[in-house]
């Protein structure tokens, strides 16, 4: 054990006890927290050019506040950022935009988030509590490196065409300057990394900063596919990297692979305690490919954390589901799935049981910001709702007006793994317009051809049960769902949406993807 390192991470973890505490007590009445946020976020930006448009300063109760403020969504305020992105201030906050964060959206292009010192303080109120609590108790924790993600940096302009900063290039910037400059002291790969030439490249030298790391303690990444890919290609690449390290530390892993009977997490860093990453929705089905390299390390998830904003703080609950609300972050309300047409409610208001999709308001400038995505409220701590992400309501494919939605599409594959009990490694269908036009199925599997046509039925037939599919299909508007067998499917997702600006840490799994031109992206995969 490092003792500097302990040392280290002992004052910072006793640095986030204040925060931590009071996010505590926050949590035993919800509403008053949600009250007081959301009375200083309008404080604090009533003078800005879109709250004097929507009359901020006459706004005295929260009801008012519903009424006259309108839900939105990206398009909505994409006018105003685009007047931030070319330099001009005081738009949706008062405070200075210091960067616009890419963020993928529901076409090719990117979204772009406006960061101020306020929003970073919101996220802090929720990730400084979860450090807090992952250092005080996670036993053997202290004393250890940590794997931040780390992406490959954008090549080109890095500023807008007035000036203003695009895009962070790890994790740690969630942070405050203080907090960023401990976690580095704690990194295992630098964050030099972000600069290397091209993905190879990136990943080779990622792969080797954590071989070399032998005190690794904590993984944090966002898709566990991240870190399978990594961990396949230290697997495809051991005889070389292992010559690139010192002889001790190579003859150790060796030992430690002898030891374990294979290459496994727990053979490279043997002090290993913890991996946080994404475990609900869609991602839980690439859990069990991850935990086939980690076979022993807990996993613990990430809660519902975007771009714009935190929803749910990833604190280790009582019973082992869900998160709390980050009710001390933003003003939080929730469309009721069930309910749709009725006002959003308010966070303490959530039902167990319920299906919601989250509106934020924060301190970075969105105001009534719909993010789209779903939640299940699945608890309480305190008098705080717990919830746990079940997948996004904008993933939607209508090609003639069949409106399939992502979750279908994971449903569907849930009843193939669940009938026909096939492995699949990959899987992401998309729309090919053609005459007619059809969805065809990209799919890694073990699956023969036979496997393939049943596949393609049982999907077929699940999405059938839903009337408007069922009917373009009737008319002849769309023909029969295709499958297309790939190799590599992972990868070719990932560098094909790298590629197109996202951040290869924030990529999220999905199903369902009518952004892009999967067909000519997987035409030069081998199959």
């Amino acid at each position: 054990m490092s003792l500097a390192l302990w040392a280290l991470q002992s004052a910072h973890t006793l640095s986030l006890r204040t925060q931590a505490r009071h996010l505590q007590q926050c949590l035993q009445d919800p509403q008053q927290a949600q009250t007081a946020r959301w009375q200083r976020l309008l404080h604090a930006n009533q003078n800005s050019a879109y709250g004097k448009a929507h009359g901020f300063a006459g706004i005295h109760s929260i009801k008012d506040y519903q009424n006259r403020v309108p839900v939105v969504d990206y398009d909505a305020l994409s006018p105003w950022i685009d007047r931030i992105a070319a330099g001009e201030q005081g738009v949706l906050t008062q405070a200075p935009v210091r960067m616009l964060e890419p963020s993928g959206g529901s076409i090719s292009t990117n979204k772009f988030i406006p960061y101020t010192d306020d929003l970073l303080a919101d996220f802090a109120k929720a990730t400084n509590p979860w450090l807090y609590d992952l250092f005080s108790h996670t036993p053997g924790l202290k004393g250890t490196q940590s794997y931040w993600s780390i992406s490959l940096a954008k090549q080109g302009a890095r500023r807008t065409e007035g000036g203003v900063p695009i895009g962070f290039d790890d994790d740690t910037q969630y942070f405050s300057p203080l907090m960023r400059w401990a976690l580095n002291k704690m990194m295992a790969v630098p964050n030099a990394v972000a600069n290397a030439p091209d993905m190879d490249s990136w990943r080779q030298q990622t792969a080797l900063h954590l071989l070399q790391a032998e005190d690794l303690g904590l993984i944090s990444v966002w898709s566990p596919t991240f870190m399978s890919l990594l961990m396949s290609h230290i697997s495809q690449n051991l005889d070389t990297l292992l010559a690139d390290l010192p002889t001790a530390r190579a003859k150790r892993i060796e030992q430690g692979m002898a030891r374990e009977g294979r290459l496994c997490g727990e053979a490279l860093w043997p002090r290993l305690k913890l991996i946080s990453c994404w475990t609900d929705s869609i991602a839980s089905q690439f859990l069990p490919e991850l935990q086939q390299w980690f076979v022993r390390t807990p996993l613990q998830g990430k809660g519902l954390l975007a771009t714009e904003g935190v929803v749910s703080a990833p604190l280790l609950p009582e019973d082992g589901s869900g998160c709390p609300l980050a009710i001390t972050s933003h003003f939080l309300e929730f469309i009721d799935l069930e309910h749709p047409d009725r006002l959003p409610c308010f966070a303490h208001e959530l039902r167990v049981g319920g299906a919601y999709s989250p509106i934020l308001s924060t301190g970075g400038g969105l105001y009534r910001y719909h993010l789209k995505d779903v939640v299940h409220c699945v608890g309480m701590t305190g008098r705080t709702p717990r919830v746990r992400f079940a997948g996004k309501l904008d993933r939607v494919s209508d090609l003639c007006g069949e409106k399939i939605h992502a979750n279908q599409v994971e449903q569907g594959l849930a009843l193939v793994r669940e009938q026909l009990a096939v492995e699949i490694r990959f899987a992401l269908l998309a729309p090919v317009h053609g005459s007619p036009a059809h969805y065809r199925l990209f799919l890694e599997s073990s699956a023969d051809a036979a496997q393939r046509e049943q596949i393609a039925h049982v999907i077929e037939q699940y999405l059938a049960s839903g009337h408007h599919y069922r009917t373009c299909r009737a008319l002849g508007q769309l023909g029969a769902i295709q499958v297309q067998p790939v190799m590599h499917g992972w990868q070719t997702f990932q560098r094909t949406l790298t590629a197109a600006g996202q951040r290869a840490g924030d990529i999220k799994p999905t199903a369902l993807d009518a952004r892009h031109d999967w067909l000519k992206a997987f035409s030069g995969v081998n199959q």
